[in-house]
């Protein structure tokens, strides 16, 4: 990691890291950090100072690339230029998905389909989510995971890169989904679908559904850590962050579908 240059105004020290000045990030962040954006937020600070070394490492290619490989320096300009775009691309859009409108309305969603068992099982997995975890994920986590609500039926299959019905919102779904990788968030998200009979499936094809299981024998009980509650939220919203930004240069081949 770089440590901050004192000499620098635009660089300030987070955690002993080097991060942008809260007026370098995009606007909405900005009013995030005043306190004037609608959202939800609990603890805003600790999104707004992640978003500062999420611009910073980019920006300035603070990576284990360029910081463990100084052979490759020649091409931190370059990447710098490229990824602190795409860096500003994704705190904009995160910033402005974790406006409160951009939630779902799940009491309407609820009633739109309470005949239907599947689907509204569908979403009450998203309201369960969405009561376990609130407005410290954004809209677009809880979007995902409703997916299978709008789809010809719950277990259709879909590849999220390739189907032309998911254009508007892969990306941001993708990245809901490969954050997963952090474990303790995914055995949550798993542990509610099972109470109501189902599991979440995502291969590397960006292919993603529902999968049925027996309720008597699949359901399980896990709940995260109080300890580390707030650190593994920090992680997958840290990790959507990096997969949103990542999605256009991921090599992609409908050979994984």
């Amino acid at each position: 990691m770089l440590l901050l240059d004192a000499t620098n105004n635009n660089v300030q020290a987070i955690s002993g890291e080097s991060a942008v000045t809260i007026s370098q990030l995009p606007q909405i962040w900005q009013d995030i950090a005043r306190g004037t954006a609608n959202v939800g937020l609990a603890d805003p600070q600790s999104y707004v100072e992640m978003a500062q070394l999420f611009q910073y490492k980019l920006e300035h290619g603070d990576v284990d690339l360029f910081n463990e490989r100084k052979e490759l320096a020649l091409l931190k300009p370059a990447f710098s230029q490229l990824f602190g775009h795409l860096a500003k691309e994704t705190l904009e859009f995160y910033g402005q998905d974790f406006q409160i409108h951009n939630y779902p309305n799940f009491r309407e969603i609820l009633e739109s389909k309470a005949e239907d068992t599947n689907s509204f099982n569908v979403a009450c997995i998203g309201m369960d989510l969405f009561q376990e975890f609130g407005y410290e994920l954004p809209a677009s986590f809880y979007h995902v995971h409703l997916a299978p609500f709008y789809r010809d039926h719950v277990f259709e299959e879909r590849a999220l890169r390739f189907d032309e019905r998911d254009r508007e919102h892969k990306r941001p779904w993708d990245a809901a989904l490969h954050a997963c990788k952090v474990f303790a968030i995914q055995m949550k998200i798993q542990n509610i679908a099972s109470k109501y009979g189902f599991t979440y499936h995502h291969g590397c094809g960006c292919n993603s559904f529902l999968s049925s299981i027996d309720v008597a024998q699949g359901a399980f009980e896990y709940e995260l850590s109080p300890e580390k509650r707030q650190r593994w939220i920090r992680s997958f919203v840290w990790t959507m962050w990096y997969e949103y930004a990542f999605f256009p240069i991921v090599p992609n081949t409908v050979y994984l579908v």
